[in-house]
């Protein structure tokens, strides 16, 4: 069983004076964190016993007789010959800040939680590449899954297949990629996560146990044109027709029970990396009347604390709250570079976010980023994100037809698209991929000069 995680203070514990909406009364001690190892059958977790180790209960603590002399003991005088050191010479130097990189603080808080849910905007290059540089340092940490939704999960055998192999495949990695969304969804960065655990488990030793990457994804709409009639497949009403109710619903269901299935259910532990909606936790938003269902709302609802959402910077959509985060860093004493932070008790988990209208206790309010989100990953501010490439040569003899028809059911014309026209659409999709980026507020006008002479 883990015992409760002590974290370092950072720069961004709370403090007098913040950015950000503050809470009127101080924050409160975080209580013991309940630490989920076996899932029971019905997803209650076991707290930590008591520690022979612990504090007696008022507190108090006896020092050997020798401890305390030792402590209390003037320091001796230096020998000759012996160079002395000012204990503050560089202090400033050599004092931790208590943060963690983004790899480090996954792996850590893998290693105390059985999910640990990462939310993303989708193709910020900076964001997936840390993910790809993660699962060495989650796999180090005892974690042997990894679970996202950008393979579908009929593709689980070709997947396994492709990273256990003695050598890498990147025809099978593309293949993946185009049964997921023909070429709707075809990024390199996504591919390099994949190249990423197959290099892992290519330099294990025979008996180590190897990453295994399993796929949340689910084809949603109708792949074949010749059973719209002329629609797109992409319209909602026959989406939800096509797989018996709302597309994102179905989609949640089916994300928790391929999840159960290949992880839970043996007590394992698991990464799992999606985009950020499907992520969330504790709150309820209200979508065309209908209250939303996620991935993360069912699985919170079993496992409770069992379950933390991480968010990236920027994944939560509120242009201010990122502006804010990034004051706050950019403000920071030290330079702060990339970051993994719990929000609890975090001056950035007290930053008000007002663009997410919804509920995590059946009252409407206003949140800040610590009620949507157990922490919080730094990569690169907003205004340096860069979009993810394409994955070269894609499109083959081999797999035209396939993918001319998937593309055909999405945006029907009666002329088939020829190879250029699929080409276009794919640089088209990285092209349009900052304008699902968040946007950040825009300057203030500078106020016009007063008259400085009035008209008599």
């Amino acid at each position: 069983m883990s015992s409760p995680r002590e974290r370092e203070p950072t720069v961004f514990d709370l403090q007098d004076s913040e950015i950000g909406a503050v809470d009127p009364e101080p924050a409160e001690e975080a209580p013991d964190e309940a630490h989920l190892d076996d899932l029971g059958g019905d997803g209650s977790v076991e707290l930590a016993g008591d520690d022979p180790g612990e504090l007696p209960a008022d507190g108090s603590a006896e020092l050997d007789e020798s401890t305390e002399s030792a402590e209390s003991a003037p320091p001796a005088d230096p020998q000759d010959g012996e160079e002395t050191t000012d204990p503050n010479d560089d202090a400033a130097a050599d004092e931790p800040t208590g943060l963690l990189t983004p790899e480090d603080y996954l792996a850590e808080l893998c290693g105390l939680h059985q999910v640990v849910l990462v939310g993303d905007v989708a193709g910020v290059a900076e964001h997936v590449s840390t993910i790809a540089g993660a699962l060495r340092s989650i796999h180090s940490a005892g974690i042997t899954n990894f679970a996202w939704e950008f393979t579908n999960s009929r593709a689980q055998d070709r997947l396994d297949q492709l990273v256990m192999a003695a050598t890498w495949d990147d025809r099978l990695c593309a293949d993946l990629f185009v049964d997921l969304l023909g070429v709707g969804f075809s990024y390199q960065e996504y591919a390099d996560v994949l190249h990423a655990a197959w290099e892992l488990n290519a330099s294990l030793s025979p008996d180590a146990t190897p990453l295994r990457v399993v796929g949340l994804g689910i084809p949603s709409y109708v792949e074949d044109p010749d059973l719209l009639d002329g629609r797109s497949a992409g319209e909602l009403e026959l989406r939800n027709w096509w797989l018996g109710g709302h597309y994102r619903d179905i989609t949640a269901f089916h994300m928790a029970n391929v999840l159960t299935s290949q992880v839970l259910r043996k007590g394992e532990r698991v990464l799992v990396y999606c985009e950020a909606p499907r992520t969330v936790t504790r709150l309820i938003e209200w979508i065309n009347g209908s209250p939303t269902i996620t991935l993360g709302q069912l699985l919170h609802r079993w496992m409770g604390e069992g379950v933390q959402r991480v968010v990236f910077h920027g994944a939560i959509d509120d242009g201010e709250a990122i502006e804010r985060v990034e004051a706050l860093i950019d403000a920071a004493p030290e330079d702060v570079g990339t970051l993994g932070i719990d929000l609890e008790l975090s001056t950035l988990g007290n930053v008000g976010v007002t663009s997410v209208v919804g509920s995590t206790d059946g009252e409407q309010t206003t949140f800040r980023l610590r009620d949507l989100a157990d922490g919080y990953i730094f990569v690169a501010p907003r205004e340096s994100w860069t979009p993810c490439g394409l994955i070269p040569d894609l499109i083959t003899p081999a797999n035209f037809v396939d993918i001319e028809a998937r593309y055909r059911a999405l945006d029907p014309r009666d002329d088939r698209y020829t190879l250029d026209d699929l080409e276009r659409v794919r640089h088209d999709g990285v092209a349009a991929l900052p304008a699902g980026w968040p946007s950040l507020p825009e300057p203030d006008e500078p106020e016009e000069k007063k008259r400085r002479f009035r008209r008599r």
